[in-house]
């Protein structure tokens, strides 16, 4: 046999070795750059300055080198990579204080993900720590890339089965790739949301999961099916468990846990990891997962993840753009979950991701006011999408669009304007089991972080007062809702194909022009729990302000109980303010359902007594054009029937919307309104402003108008009055030396008629002041081409 010659062998030796080094656990020289050169290993005393880090050393990877981590070494107090640091493919761990990243943390990568076990554990327990300005236990990206890929599994699925109360097995949609030991956790389907609970898998059979112990709560598994389409309730499953893993240490559950925070151009390519006690607790910019201020990280994402039990949110998008956060799992969260943070974040893609457990802050812990309510999901600014997420589960909110009027926090920008921005996109997405509404649109930030009254009127362009468009909220579900599912203020807004049901109330606009479209309604479906107030009236549909209205919509099981009525509509209860006569009904189709119940009106509430419905086809009341009117006497007439069950009537007339205001320093309420049949109510006035009242009135009608005090200056409006309709007021005048005004046109006020006769032939172009009784009588009656007029009368 011819000898080798000794280079050639030895060349041969130094291959074979880098071969066994490689295949023992290992892949090929990982953390290498594609063209660059085999790092150095970890456990090789060569590649130090000094050896092999020990306990306690603080580790620096400079820029030029690159580094394979192959041994799990002893705690750190901390680790500054400005090279390169890649895990081999072997079960690792990392502890250290702190991590900073300027050049790249690798653990896997997109085209091979990790398969071995990986945790990074952030330690320490001073909270006044503070590196580089991101304080205590961090792993910080500072203009880095942090490339983290655990295996690609299934990250959620929903119940295929009903699990019962005490049921040691699911049964899913489909088969999961869950393993023994892994921990998963399983939504409520009540309206409860901390009926929600983890498992541990004992065993996996195609579909079916074996758990260790029995459940503590039932868990809806079934579809049904209402007009053609899929009511789904069925509970969402949430695997936890991961291969890679970075986490807080134990000590973490006292509140200061680990964080990840991505500055300045840092990359971060994220898939398949458990990010587990993170999140510090009442601290700002101390999340889970945080780009910071970070600008458009285009091409970064968080995806296939879990982030659970954390002492602060889940994931933050702050004074950032175009990140895409996919198919996550967040559950059992403090505060809100995934949070766009100051309202200038826009382009940012949020899909696929399912939040539960969201947890209220104890008092003084909140890092924001509203964490007290919790959202699933807190959207600062529409322009973003939000596609396909499931909140299941909070304290407060599930969708909470809280538009702040410019951006608030370090992202302060007065030339931004969120609240009249146009919407993204959102659809597909579902809500229950929340303790507040599903969807919340309303209840903006205010630069001190507490929120006020909001309406969102999206324009084209927001910072000039353009032309409305239209926010389309397309395909929401939302279920198991103790009050409301769906809040919407503003205007120009529409919940198209909505599916609600099992909820205190459907959905309730405090709105203008804005619609539910398209939608089913469900008083009560197969998945039968309690309400939290069993005496609540459930309605599906609530008018209030407006205009707004339901088309082709489908109401199915609104049936009333001895306990408490249900109606597929009804108007918002206990309501003093202002609403529109052109709320309307469209389309509407009944299945088992009380079409209408109005709540006896409140004293103390004029909302209450002005509430009428348009029934615009007959679609409700079987007549077109007719009205619903609640139970007020200034509102009936010979053209309406009463319908008990629905304790209103059905009027044949018209109906128009009235306001009588005092543009001086008295009140218009409270003010006695009598029909000249001697028909009458007496109003107090708008909650907050009594010096206007507001109320509905049947035109063609003459009204006398008693304030509690003189009105020097009393102004009356009428609108949403058709061609040639009118109404007559009378109110006792102080003085007989006055102009009075139609819309305000100073110059040439209108004539005096000689008699109440004359003003009653005029088109509106005259007022009658009867000196011998002191009482100034209007007539209220709009110019051609307009369906509105006001009246205004001064002193001279």
């Amino acid at each position: 046999m011819t000898a080798t010659p000794l280079p050639r062998l030895l060349a041969l030796l130094a291959i074979a070795a880098l071969a066994a080094s490689c295949t023992d656990g290992g892949t090929d020289p990982a953390g290498a750059e594609p063209d660059g050169p085999a790092p150095l290993r970890w456990s090789d005393p060569a590649a130090w300055p000094a050896g092999v880090p020990q306990a306690g050393a603080a580790v620096v990877i400079p820029a030029d080198r690159s580094i394979l981590l192959d041994v799990s070494p002893p705690p750190l107090k901390s680790l500054q990579v400005d090279g390169t640091l890649a895990f081999d493919e072997r079960d690792l761990a990392l502890t250290a204080e702190w991590i900073a990243v300027r050049g790249t943390l690798r653990i896997g990568s997109e085209a091979k993900p990790f398969r071995r076990r990986a945790v990074i554990t952030l330690a320490g327990s001073d909270p006044a720590q503070d590196v580089m300005g991101m304080g205590a236990k961090v792993l910080g990206v500072m203009g880095g890339t942090l490339e983290l890929h655990g295996e690609e599994r299934l990250g959620w699925a929903r119940l295929a089965e009903t699990a019962a109360k005490g049921a040691t097995q699911l049964v899913l949609e489909r088969a999961p790739d869950w393993r023994a030991g892994d921990r998963i956790a399983v939504a409520s389907t009540d309206f409860d949301p901390l009926q929600a609970e983890e498992a541990v898998v004992r065993a996996v059979y195609g579909k079916t999961v074996m758990l260790e112990q029995p459940l503590r709560w039932a868990h809806w598994g079934a579809l049904q099916r209402f007009g053609g389409r899929t009511l789904d309730e069925r509970a969402e499953v949430g695997l936890l468990t991961r291969n890679v893993t970075i986490r807080g240490d134990d000590a973490s559950a006292g509140g200061l846990g680990g964080h990840i925070m991505v500055m300045g151009s840092g990359t971060t390519h994220v898939s398949g990891v458990e990010l587990y006690l993170m999140g510090q607790k009442g601290r700002v910019a101390r999340y889970p997962f945080h780009w910071h201020m970070a600008g458009s990280v285009k091409g970064s994402y968080l995806r296939g993840s879990s982030i659970w039990r954390t002492q602060n949110r889940c994931v933050t998008v702050h004074g950032s753009h175009d990140a895409r956060v996919e198919d996550n799992v967040c559950y059992d969260h403090l505060g809100h979950g995934y949070f766009l943070e100051d309202g200038v974040e826009t382009g940012n893609l949020l899909a696929g991701n399912l939040g539960f457990r969201s947890r209220a802050p104890a008092a003084g812990e909140a890092v924001l006011p509203s964490d007290s309510r919790p959202a699933t999901f807190w959207i600062t600014h529409p322009a973003n999408t939000v596609r396909g997420n499931v909140a299941a589960g909070s304290q407060g909110f599930g969708f909470w669009y809280a538009l702040p009027e410019h951006p608030t926090g370090l992202s302060t920008d007065a030339s931004v304007w969120p609240r009249r921005a146009a919407l993204g996109e959102f659809s597909g997405n579902v809500a229950h089991s929340n303790r507040s509404a599903g969807l919340n649109v309303d209840d903006g930030p205010r630069p001190d972080g507490t929120t006020e009254t909001t309406s969102y009127r999206p324009r084209q362009d927001p910072a000039a007062e353009s032309p409305a468009v239209v926010a389309e909220f397309r395909g929401f579900t939302a279920y198991k809702h103790g009050g409301r599912a769906v809040w919407l203020r503003g205007s120009s807004q529409r919940l198209v194909g909505a599916m609600l049901a099992d909820n205190g109330i459907g959905a309730t606009f405090a709105a203008s022009e804005t619609f539910l479209d398209d939608a089913v309604v469900v008083g009560e479906s197969d998945n039968r729990t309690l309400l939290p107030n069993a005496t609540f009236p459930i309605r599906g549909y609530e008018f209030y302000d407006g205009r707004v209205g339901a088309q082709r919509s489908l109401f199915v099981n609104f049936t009333s109980s001895g306990q408490r009525p249900a109606s597929a509509l009804g108007f918002n209860r206990a309501n003093g303010f202002p609403v529109s006569t052109g709320n309307f009904a469209e389309g509407i189709r009944l299945e088992n359902a009380n079409a209408v119940y109005l709540e006896p009106p409140r004293a103390d509430r004029d909302g209450d007594r002005a509430a009428v419905i348009l029934d615009t086809d007959g679609s409700v009341t079987g007549t077109a054009g007719a009205f619903v009117a609640v139970d007020n006497p200034l509102l009936v007439t010979a053209a309406c029937a009463r319908r008990p069950e629905w304790n209103a009537h059905v009027c044949r007339g018209r109906f128009v919307e009235v306001r009588v205001q005092s543009t001086g320093s008295e009140n218009a309420a409270p003010l006695e309104v009598r029909r000249d049949d001697g028909a009458a109510t007496a109003m107090v006035g708008v909650p907050g402003n009594p010096r206007t009242v507001a109320l509905s009135l049947v035109p063609g009608r003459a009204y006398a108008l008693r304030p509690g005090g003189a009105l020097p200056r009393p102004r009356v409006s009428v609108s949403r009055m058709a061609g040639g309709e009118w109404v007559r007021f009378s109110l006792p005048y102080p003085s007989a030396r006055f102009a009075v005004i139609r819309d305000s046109d100073t110059a040439r006020p209108l004539a005096a008629a000689a008699t109440l006769a004359e003003l009653d032939a005029s088109p509106g172009d005259r007022f009658f002041f009867d000196a011998a009784t002191g009482t100034l009588h209007l007539k209220a009656m709009p110019r051609a081409g307009r369906d509105a007029v006001t009246l205004a009368v001064e002193p001279r």
